[in-house]
């Protein structure tokens, strides 16, 4: 029931992505990052683990992130695998059509002081609609770090039925701001 519930959400939300014009991605992507710079604890962090833009979500690292340790996630298998990124020189093309780390770079531990997560939806009580291949929901199993969802404003659902398995976000953050989730991590 929740994974037909869930698939619906996905054929809706992949359906508002197309309806967005690349220009307003852009766009929707510099006032997401412009907000987190100005934002408590993106300022406090030293270490961030970040994301890979696909074409249909807001691109973080466009200018590359000063100040900040920054890891990747590459995929290995049907694992996602950290690295230690210094710029975008150190990102190769992997699978699915994402730049990822080379898995020549340094290996980082699933911890950072906040982790931007991508998504195709959210809701505003934490719950992640992700592609439905699992990744995200295996790494974030066992990471330590504030967890922050990354979308378009037009991504943030009502509910996101959730699954045993789901990992919510402690906020998300959206061109329209920072929204708490109201969970246990929230500052």
């Amino acid at each position: 029931m929740i994974a037909e519930q869930k698939q619906s959400l996905r054929a809706e939300a992949r359906g508002l992505l197309a309806a967005l014009s690349a220009v307003h991605k852009q766009a929707a992507g510099r006032e997401i990052l412009a907000i987190l710079e100005r934002w408590t604890p993106w300022l406090e962090a030293r270490t961030v683990c970040a994301f890979s833009a696909l074409p249909s979500e807001p691109d973080l690292l466009t200018p590359w992130p000063q100040d900040k340790k920054i890891i990747l996630p590459r995929v290995a298998g049907d694992e996602l695998c950290l690295h230690f990124v210094d710029s975008p020189a150190g990102l190769v093309a992997g699978s699915f059509g994402i730049f990822e780390p080379s898995a020549s770079l340094p290996l980082a531990e699933e911890r950072a002081d906040l982790i931007l997560v991508p998504g195709l939806a959210f809701d505003e009580s934490g719950g992640r609609l992700g592609r439905g291949r699992g990744y995200y929901d295996r790494l974030l199993a066992g990471f330590h770090g504030l967890r922050v969802g990354v979308c378009f404003e037009e991504l943030v659902f009502e509910r996101i039925p959730a699954e045993e398995h789901d990992v919510t976000m402690d906020f998300l953050a959206t061109p329209g701001g920072i929204i708490s989730c109201g969970t246990q991590n929230t500052l």
